[in-house]
């Protein structure tokens, strides 16, 4: 008889309908033992829970097509921070404006949304030029209420999947207008992958000799993030590298000041869903 699969929870952000949900999807998709999935409702609440081992994993995004790796960073390079990232896949956004049943676009006059209105700056600014935008203080489930509540002079930036869970009409469609976000898997244990083409390192100190050492074994620098050590021109690194295929982090162990923090494959979100 086969073993059973021991099941790690990961918690990641709103609810199924979000994007983070999508992306959560895209990874229970690809690893039988990842679920339960628990939603929390802040990021703060997340990275609680991850690091004090209440779940296993967390899904939260490193980086976007409008935005850098400088917040995970400040997580991951945290002193008292033991986590580490296990893999990585890449998501299309696909972000929609959603209204109350009935609304048209011309009527809105107030525009919701989270981190996913980075990517709608574009399209907001040119075909709704006077609605304000908002960042909503809670989350997904509380602004589509807000949304359904108003007499239709109210639209939420959002996914298909909470248009149809809310009860939301589709205003528009791709307002992202290409938007794509990397995002992370990460537990308190390094889970190396025998096929990584992705290392994430954290250096303190200076990262010459981290890049050299790239440079030699065919990997190029993806991103690096700079997080302050509390004086004047002292900083810890997040660095990430790429290549096509990852030395062993083992060989890490010969540069002073670095440190593993993930060796994984990145994927993308259709290479995982089918998978």
């Amino acid at each position: 008889m086969a073993a059973q699969t021991q099941r790690r929870e990961v918690a990641t952000l709103g609810g199924p309908g979000t994007f983070a949900g999508q992306a959560t999807r895209a990874f229970t998709s690809r690893l039988p033992e990842l679920g339960p999935v628990r939603y929390l409702p802040t990021m703060d609440e997340i990275w609680a829970a991850v690091s004090a081992g209440s779940v296993d994993s967390a899904v939260l995004t490193s980086e976007t097509t409008n935005s850098g790796l400088q917040e995970i960073a400040a997580h991951l390079l945290a002193p008292a921070a033991e986590l580490y990232v296990n893999g990585e896949v890449l998501v299309p956004y696909h972000c929609m404006l959603l209204g109350k049943p009935g609304a048209s676009l011309d009527r809105i006059r107030l525009v919701l949304g989270h981190g996913s209105l980075i990517h709608c700056r574009g399209f907001l600014a040119e075909r709704l030029p006077r609605a304000e935008v908002r960042m909503h203080d809670q989350n997904s489930l509380a602004a589509a209420a807000e949304v359904l509540a108003g007499d239709g002079d109210v639209a939420v930036v959002g996914t298909l999947a909470s248009a149809e869970q809310n009860g939301l009409a589709v205003l528009a469609r791709e307002v992202d207008r290409g938007s794509v976000g990397a995002w992370w898997i990460m537990s308190r244990e390094l889970r190396v992958s025998p096929r990584a083409d992705v290392l994430v390192v954290a250096v303190s100190g200076a990262v010459a000799d981290l890049l050299a050492w790239a440079q030699a074994g065919d990997m190029t620098l993806r991103g690096i993030a700079a997080v302050g050590r509390g004086s004047l021109f002292r900083y810890d690194y997040l660095v990430v590298l790429s290549g096509p295929s990852a030395p062993a982090g083992e060989t890490l162990a010969g540069l002073a000041g670095c440190r593993l923090v993930g060796a994984f494959e990145s994927s993308s979100a259709d290479n995982l869903v089918s998978a």
